[in-house]
């Protein structure tokens, strides 16, 4: 360290490169450090040092090669530190010495204090209270100097204690607001509360309360979003703060299309302003998760049903035949559009329905988490999508089934009515109504028969010896699907002729099996038999059942002739917008070698005068001289040749007044006749339609021969 001089700066910083950026900045301040700046430096001044280098170099020569001894940096370093040690302690000294100086000072006036920072060696080699300063002039301050300086120091004091007052007097006023701002917040928070809302503690900022409004059952997602902070105002009043959430209020819209164009609408709220009282905007937000929710779980939902499309962010769903479903998610507006259709009522009562099945997802959830956990396995449980759509799709296909059902069963029975049996037949549709259980509440027992275990019995007794009994359910799982399951009474013939299937999975076919086998249980009537005799006090008919139960066969004593009748029983669709499918019971005779009983006879066409039946009739008389104005207005005509069925479609050539007036009940034509009944017909047609014959009167003229057959 002898090598370098004392006043020689030292600088750690490298040297810059020449590429650097900040190469001449550098430069700069080095200059600045070792040469003091730019002032003192000189052209010559730097020719000269130059040259000195120069020289010392040339005189160097020898030593400027690969093997010049390099200072031994070690001894550098530690000469640097020992020097460094020694500048330390020299310091150390001279600020020990000050601090005995001052202490011996002092120890004349303090000597107690003095004492505690005086060293021991000073105080041995001199003692204290050798050393001491005195003022040598007394100041020179008159007593009117001194009395300005009293009063200065009082107005001082005045001023502060002023300002004291009015600090005070503010800070006053600024806690009464405060207390007033404070009081406003609470009434609202405790107003918050006694709605019903869960008050707590934000988990980060434990200084700030906030609300619950959502669900504690909903998918995480949704369960994080259901806290928001309750913030205070300047003016007291609570803004309710949500965060980095979306606070768009939105809703579920249900619509229904019917041919391209909406027919009804779900009603859209209007969305609540801001202005308004916290106790709205917590529950429009309530509302607008919920929706959310609902429509998140809906699109998992309809990934895995096939019935379901979506689309353009909707989903879309075949209601019937001319009525389609659309579901989507849109926010709401502060003045939204008012539209009315006819269908309003039902896409309403979807929208509540959805959201109910939500609701009772929400608790059969809660249900599972209070129970006992399943066992720990290696495989990770997925959490399957909620069932919505699902229960909904089952309800909507139940209620189609029964419709469909009743169709086919009503006219059937308003047919076999017709008849004049001896005994009435009867038809009922009743829903099965579950036991309840025990565990659950009315709203989930409510949304349980609503959803499962869908069943409906319809009986229908033909004779007093058959009844059959069906059973229409409808399935969920793993599809949507209707069942129907069939039961007849023990003493009933069907249990030979037509014995029924145990279970069918479709209704064509249980409409295939009920015309059916009603055909063969009428055509029984007629047959004598030990287990079943004939219903009624006349002798028995001498007709036979053939291999087919619904032919009968019957040998005529005065011809060689056998004669054959058939009873059957078809459904025709709609034939016009005012008018439904109808049910025809068809008893057709012929000759049993093929000869058709009626193409080479002349019968009489069936009469228009007599009495009306005392099923559907007050017991007048009926006929062309006997209709009234109001069965004229009503559209009812009297039985003519136009009304034949000469085609077999039992549709004839006529439809009463031709304007879509009342249908006759009773059709007759060569070789055949027919009893028809209508999907939609009500009571109020009752007593307005001509003649209709009984069956047993018709099977007795087909038993018989004419003057033309012998």
């Amino acid at each position: 360290m002898d090598a370098i001089p004392n006043e020689f700066p030292i600088s750690l910083r490298s040297w810059p490169s020449a590429n650097s950026n900040d190469a001449l900045p550098s430069i700069i301040q080095r200059i600045n450090l070792e040469r003091g700046g730019f002032q003192n430096i000189t052209e010559e001044s730097l020719r000269e040092e130059i040259a000195r280098e120069e020289l010392n170099n040339g005189d160097n020569g020898d030593s400027s090669s690969e093997d010049e001894e390099e200072p031994d940096r070690a001894k550098e370093l530690n000469a640097a530190r020992e020097e460094f040690i020694g500048q330390i302690e020299q310091a150390h000294q001279a600020s020990m010495l000050a601090l005995d100086f001052i202490s011996l000072l002092l120890s004349k006036d303090a000597p107690v204090q003095a004492s505690l920072s005086l060293s021991p060696d000073l105080q041995a080699m001199v003692g204290a209270k050798t050393l001491g300063a005195d003022k040598l002039a007394a100041p020179r301050t008159t007593e009117a100097q001194k009395q300005d300086n009293r009063n200065i120091a009082k107005g001082w004091k005045v001023q502060h204690l002023n300002k004291t007052v009015d600090s005070i007097l503010a800070s006053a006023t600024r806690l009464e607001k405060e207390i007033e701002h404070e009081t406003k917040y609470w009434e609202q928070v405790l107003a918050v509360s006694e709605k019903g809302w869960a008050i707590c503690r934000l988990p980060n900022q434990k200084h700030i309360l906030g609300v619950r409004f959502g669900f504690s059952e909903s998918s995480p997602a949704f369960k994080g979003r259901s806290l928001a902070a309750l913030k205070r105002k300047s003016d007291g009043t609570i803004s309710l703060d949500q965060g980095l959430a979306d606070a768009e209020p939105k809703t579920l819209r249900v619509r229904i299309e019917v041919d391209g164009s909406f027919t009804g609408s779900s009603i859209l709220r209007k969305a609540v302003p801001q202005d308004s009282p916290v106790e709205a905007l917590i529950l429009q937000a309530r509302n607008t998760i919920f929706s959310e929710e609902l429509w998140q779980e809906l699109n998992r939902e309809s990934r895995i049903l096939e019935p379901v499309k979506s689309k353009d962010n909707t989903l879309i769903y075949q209601l019937t035949d001319t009525k389609t479903m659309v579901l989507d998610l849109v926010p709401l507006e502060e003045e939204p559009l008012r539209f009315t259709g006819p269908d309003d009522a039902i896409a309403e009562g979807i929208f509540l329905a959805l959201n109910i099945l939500l609701s009772s997802a929400h608790r059969l959830a809660h249900r599972k988490r209070t129970q006992p956990p399943p066992p720990i396995v290696l495989e990770k449980r997925t959490t399957p999508p909620l069932n919505l759509l699902r229960p909904f799709i089952t309800r909507v296909k139940h209620q189609e089934t029964i419709s469909k059902l009743r169709d086919i069963l009503r006219p059937l029975h308003r047919v076999l009515s017709s008849l004049y049996l001896d005994h009435p037949p009867t038809y009922t549709q009743i829903p099965t109504l579950w036991p309840p259980q025990p565990n659950l509440t009315v709203a989930e027992r409510t949304v349980l028969a609503l959803t499962e275990r869908l069943e409906v019995t319809a009986t229908l007794t033909i004779t007093p010896t058959t009844t059959i009994t069906i059973k229409a359910q409808t399935h969920s799982q793993p599809t949507v699907f209707p069942q129907f399951v069939l039961s007849i009474s023990p003493e009933s013939p069907l249990h030979i002729t037509c014995p029924p299937p145990t279970r069918l999975d479709s209704l064509p076919a249980l409409q295939e099996y009920l015309y059916y086998a009603t055909s063969c249980v009428l055509a029984s009537i007629f047959v004598p038999s030990s287990n079943h005799p004939l219903e009624t006090s006349s002798p028995p008919l001498e007709w036979t059942q053939t291999t087919t139960p619904s032919i009968l066969t019957k040998p005529l004593t005065s011809t060689t002739k056998t004669k054959q009748l058939a009873f059957t029983i078809r459904c025709t669709p709609q034939s016009s917008p005012k008018g439904g499918a109808r049910t025809i019971l068809r008893v057709q005779w012929e000759w049993a070698r093929g000869d058709l009983s009626g193409r080479n006879l002349a019968l009489s066409a069936f009469p228009t005068t007599g009495l009306r039946s005392t099923l559907w009739g007050d017991g007048k008389n009926a006929g062309v001289p006997y209709f009234t104005d109001q069965e004229s207005r009503l559209g009812v005509s009297p039985f003519g040749e136009e009304d034949f069925d000469f085609a077999g479609d039992g549709e004839g050539n006529g439809s009463g007044n031709g304007n879509g007036g009342k249908k006759k009940r009773g059709l007759q034509a060569e070789g055949y006749y027919e009893w028809i009944a209508w999907v939609g017909e009500d009571d109020s047609d009752k007593g307005f339609f001509e003649v209709v014959r009984s069956l047993r009167s018709v099977v007795e003229s087909a038993g018989t021969v004419k003057g033309g057959e012998k």
